[in-house]
């Protein structure tokens, strides 16, 4: 089912930016709840106010100064359209002409969670009224003949509608619904005259097209180019067993094509109209040539069995519309799911020819041919070419020095309080020789300690009668090899009870280590007698000695391994994007360390350390609102469903926002990735 998001208030028309800019004047629409909208004729958004039970209508002029909700015959107030109780999502009319451009059509539908009617709205703009309450039930009464079980009395759970391609042609209007013993997938015919669908005597009959599992439910419906196909998504509740996605062919009434997601479930379907331009591989650009899902991982696994990677993943992904398998990206190999960190999709748009501001870190033309938005659930907005199947990567730079298309590091040495040892070497790549994939290093920081304390070692109580020390062993691998963590040689540093209290100025060496096969702990056993001085402190640590001095860590302080002279650490990881020049290898080298410096010869001072920063060169186009800065912004944290609108010359976003009960409209030319946005925003309220 299309996931409902949290209430959304529209925004008072205020432009955030320069103060030289003229502020439009917009009505308020005091929405309460708005879940959804969708674009009608490029200049009408329709917008759900579902503790209302109405929608309003934000109406595109050109003029950004009577830009604003529709107004009411009182021209005092906005327009309200009463409609069904609590609206939660919306549909509209859609087909595609024979240039496979989209086209709106006569009417924008309404449904309500756990409802089984569906209210009809007359789109036009002088009209704007509900023209006809469809009670679902009724529509798929048909006890003239045929069985019972035919009937659906349950909720409406998805929809959509297929605009007539002519004048006085009935619009078709697709809905799903959930029964005891199974989902069910109808179609009825509305006639396209507005006064005479206002006063049917009886209501129109709905036929059914296909009846699913009882434990299935129809979470998506998707008009697509051919008026004899709809794509399903369909979702389950346990865990290992997802939903599916299919064509469905209208004429036989049976699933023609199974849609791949990688076993991912899907709560969203969406297609695009006819992508301007030429290539290599034209069948890309038509209509409909991909459909995208947006992944729901709540059902990747199950207790006892992981399933497959992408299944657990969010994002989105497509597939060719005509195979039904997973869409190649510009690389020619399966695509990866887009996403960005922990956020969930909350919605998507596909648009053609859109204006997109250009990044540092990007070549690109200005114009992408087809743009994905994904406002996601951290707040957040992921722009990707969805062309190309690829992120928009505004992070690929490189300092002339480096090469391009390639994971880089840079390397420092520090002193105890961080300070740099040697400025006039700001390079250590003498010292520490590092490798990476691109498209699998990623940006992290990596640590060798110089006679670092060894982990589960610090500050540990020991029994001042004994001269033997017992500590906890941590095992790591260690270039195929798995090795305890401490070992013969290395420093045993006695600790006074008093932390303010310096150490024992002489260490001890470790010669024996004794540990039963297996055992957490092992028994140190010291080179000679402890120093008179301090053999009575009562605690002790145990630092890197001998031929591996060097503790790596990770930025977050956790033991990898120890390392010397000529030693590696080395760790293979998944393509998490695909790089020019990709292959079609699965994993790539993360990261892989070597040390070179002879630390014999030129040894490094106890704590001391090398800190190795690796460098993606890749941040995907992902931008924020300025929640901070701005009071007109502050309650846009949660984004909704989304649709982009063409507006004059320019290009904008219009965003739902349930925690701001608004919509917010975002000029795609001047935002700013990796930022919080504020120019350019408009909140209608």
């Amino acid at each position: 089912m299309k996931r409902f998001m949290v209430s959304l208030v529209l925004g008072v028309g205020v432009l955030l930016g320069a103060c030289t800019q003229q502020e439009p004047v917009a009505l308020p629409a005091g929405l309460q709840g708005a879940y959804d909208l969708v674009l009608v004729n490029d200049d009408l958004v329709f917008v759900t106010s579902t503790d209302r039970d109405e929608l309003r209508v934000l109406q595109l002029t050109e003029d950004a100064t009577k830009r604003g909700y529709v107004r009411a015959p009182n021209p005092l107030e906005p327009l309200a359209i009463p409609v069904l109780p609590r609206p939660q999502a919306l549909a509209r009319d859609v087909r595609y002409d024979a240039e496979g451009n989209e086209r709106t059509g006569t009417y924008v539908y309404a449904r309500s969670s756990g409802s089984a009617v569906i209210s009809v709205v007359d789109s036009a703009a002088d009209k704007l009224r509900e023209v006809a309450r469809l009670d679902t039930r009724l529509l798929t009464d048909m006890s003239s003949g045929s069985s019972e079980s035919s009937k659906s009395s349950g909720p409406v759970t998805a929809f959509a509608a297929l605009a007539t391609e002519q004048e006085g042609g009935s619009s078709t209007l697709y809905f799903a619904t959930q029964d005891l013993d199974g989902a069910r997938v109808w179609r009825v015919l509305l006639t396209t005259d507005t006064e005479a669908l206002a006063t049917l005597p009886v209501p129109p009959r709905a036929e059914q097209l296909l009846k699913l599992a009882s434990d299935e439910a129809v979470s998506s419906l998707l008009v697509l180019p051919d008026p004899n196909l709809i794509a399903v998504s369909t979702h389950r509740g346990q865990f290992g067993n997802p939903g599916t996605s299919f064509i469905l062919k209208l004429d036989t009434k049976t699933q023609s094509t199974t849609l791949d997601f990688g076993g991912a479930q899907v709560l969203q379907l969406v297609t695009h109209g006819r992508v301007p331009g030429e290539d290599t591989q034209p069948e890309r650009r038509a209509a409909g040539a991909r459909i995208f899902g947006v992944l729901d991982p709540s059902n990747c696994t199950q207790p006892a069995a992981p399933a497959p990677a992408v299944a657990c993943q969010s994002g989105i992904l497509a597939v060719d519309s005509t195979t039904g398998s997973l869409a190649k990206d510009f690389t020619g190999y399966p695509m990866l799911p887009i996403n960005s960190g922990p956020g969930l999709p909350m919605g998507l748009s596909l648009s053609t020819n859109t204006l997109l501001s250009v990044q540092g870190g990007e070549t690109r033309e200005p114009t992408v041919p087809l743009l994905g938005i994904v406002p996601l659930s951290t707040g957040a907005i992921l722009f990707f070419d969805a062309l190309n199947l690829t992120h928009l990567n505004v992070g690929a730079t490189w300092l002339a020095t480096e090469t391009p298309n390639t994971a880089t590091a840079t390397i420092s040495l520090l002193d105890v309080v961080g300070n740099n040892v040697d400025p006039s070497t700001p390079d250590r790549r003498a010292d520490i020789a590092f490798s990476g994939t691109f498209g699998v290093t990623r940006d992290e920081a990596y640590v060798l300690t110089s006679e670092g304390v060894l982990p589960n070692t610090s500050r540990l109580e020991r029994d001042p009668a004994t001269p033997t020390f017992t500590v906890p062993i941590v095992e790591a691998l260690e270039e195929g090899v798995v090795r305890p963590s401490v070992r013969p040689g290395d420093l045993i540093v006695l600790l006074p009870e008093n932390t303010s209290q310096p150490a024992c100025a002489q260490s001890v060496l470790v010669g024996e280590v004794q540990r039963a096969p297996g055992a957490a702990t092992a028994l140190l056993v010291p080179v000679g007698a402890l120093p008179e001085a301090c053999a009575d402190y009562p605690r002790f640590e145990v630092r890197a000695g001998g031929e591996r001095p060097l503790v790596l860590t990770d930025a977050g302080g956790n033991y990898l391994q120890r390392m010397g002279t000529g030693s590696t650490y080395s760790r293979a990881d998944t393509f998490f994007f695909h790089p020019p020049g990709y292959a079609g290898q699965a994993t790539g080298t993360a990261v892989s360390l070597t040390v070179t410096r002879d630390l014999r010869q030129s040894p490094v001072g106890r704590d001391q350390r090398f800190v190795v920063t690796t460098a993606s060169h890749f941040y995907p186009y992902v931008l924020s609102v300025d929640l901070v800065n701005y009071d007109a912004l502050r309650a846009f944290r949660l984004p909704g469903p989304v649709v982009r609108a063409r507006v004059g010359d320019t290009d904008f976003a219009y965003i739902v926002y349930p925690s701001a009960n608004a919509i917010l409209q975002m000029n795609l030319s001047t935002v700013v990735a990796g930022a919080a946005n504020a120019l350019g925003l408009v909140p209608f309220r």
